[in-house]
């Protein structure tokens, strides 16, 4: 049976309930999808980019030190040559070129030295350093011509190249390395060690004074012994020579026999960097030169040896002499009297008699005169039994007198 019972109306409660209980939900959800956002966009939205790897290498670059004459650099990317400055700063890929009678000392950052000879034209290569590990690079590419080089004590890599060979010098190495223009490369170390390696492969190293001869193909030939250094003996380093006649004096240069050379190379000249040799004697023989015509002025003069193959090696150290013109005689030359030049070991006995009060030198070096005139002196000499010595006697007033002798060996 139905109900008579009538069922409440829907009223304006119910609906006011709803509403808000649907509101709440509503910003309970927009809240979280707020957070939900923000959230995302730190998790999924764009970053900074990452800093940039370290550096593998900081260039450092070269110098130019002293140079005389012609020479050029050209900058990597350029077609221009420019006058070599003190002020230039050589980079990766620059030229640098020299002229006829022109040098350039090249300085690295290391502190490794290039001395560029005439008409050579080099690469830099590399000048860098790792700025982690501090280790440096230095490498350079010999194009045409001649360079001698000298590693630092600390050095880094150093590679010195040809079209040729490749050759990885050690700490404290010197040695010179040229290319003919036939494009044979010629490698020599002085001093310390190097590896090479020609264009056909094949390896080579070298310790002090060797040797090897690459052809244009890269293929390398015997290593070879280079002779020792000679050791120069007169006139003394730094000496000062007067003659009355200048420039129509003699003037006699004396240094030691090497074991094994067959003949001597010498070179004289106004400049240290024999950059224009006064005189370049190629394979003279006798251990001395008579050198003729030098006005007054300071010269300089070294000597390589060579073997019966024509292997040159090191050059001596360079010595200096210093010529003037002598006051014109105004007295008669002393009495001079040689009588005795012999050697005994590395001693060497000088004795004779002059003038009392007469300068006397030998080979430039003041010996003492006795009251009496006479002298008898032993000398510390670097010479060989047969080498010549020049004594000079002078007087007060300018009266001079020259013997020359040959040393003789005692027992």
């Amino acid at each position: 049976m139905a109900s008579d019972e009538k069922q409440p109306p829907r009223g304006s409660g119910d609906r006011i309930e709803w509403f808000t209980v649907s509101y709440r939900t509503l910003a309970l959800a927009g809240g979280a999808l707020v957070v939900a956002g923000a959230l995302g966009w730190l998790v999924f939205g764009p970053k900074a980019p990452p800093p940039p790897p370290p550096a593998t290498s900081v260039e450092l670059g070269a110098r130019i030190a002293p140079f005389d004459g012609a020479v050029h650099v050209k900058s990597a990317g350029t077609l221009q040559w420019k006058a070599a400055t003190l002020a230039v700063v050589l980079r990766q890929n620059d030229l640098v070129r020299t002229g006829s009678g022109a040098t350039a000392e090249i300085v690295f950052a290391d502190g490794m030295k290039i001395n560029v000879r005439p008409d050579t034209l080099i690469t830099i290569v590399e000048s860098s350093q790792n700025p982690v590990s501090r280790q440096q690079r230095t490498a350079l590419a010999v194009q045409s011509g001649e360079a001698n080089f000298q590693t630092a004590a600390r050095a880094g890599d150093t590679t010195i190249s040809t079209p040729t060979l490749r050759t990885t010098a050690s700490r404290d190495t010197a040695g010179n390395i040229q290319v003919a223009e036939s494009g044979e490369t010629g490698l020599r170390i002085f001093k310390g060690q190097g590896e090479a390696e020609t264009r056909s492969g094949q390896k080579v190293r070298l310790v002090a004074n060797q040797g090897v001869t690459v052809d244009p193909a890269g293929t390398a030939g015997p290593t070879v012994d280079l002779p020792t250094v000679p050791l120069l003996t007169a006139p003394p380093n730094r000496a000062d020579i007067a003659y009355e006649d200048l420039p129509g004096s003699v003037t006699l240069l004396v240094w030691n026999a090497v074991p094994g050379a067959t003949g001597y190379r010498v070179m004289v000249d106004y400049s240290p960097t024999f950059a224009r040799p006064l005189y370049d004697r190629q394979d003279h023989r006798p251990t001395q030169l008579e050198v003729r015509g030098l006005d007054a002025g300071s010269y300089y003069w070294k000597v390589a040896a060579l073997d019966g193959r024509g292997s040159e090696g090191s050059f001596s150290d360079a010595w200096r002499f210093t010529l003037a013109a002598a006051p014109t005689s105004t007295g008669p030359p002393p009495p001079l009297v040689f009588e005795a030049a012999e050697l005994k070991g590395n001693v060497l006995h000088v004795s004779g008699r002059t003038e009392p009060g007469a300068t006397l030198t030998l080979n430039g070096e003041r010996l003492d005169v006795q009251a009496d005139g006479t002298f008898n002196e032993f000398l510390t000499f670097t010479g060989n039994a047969g080498a010549t010595v020049v004594l000079r006697a002078t007087t007060r007033k300018g009266g001079t007198v020259e013997d020359r002798r040959r040393v003789t060996a005692t027992n």
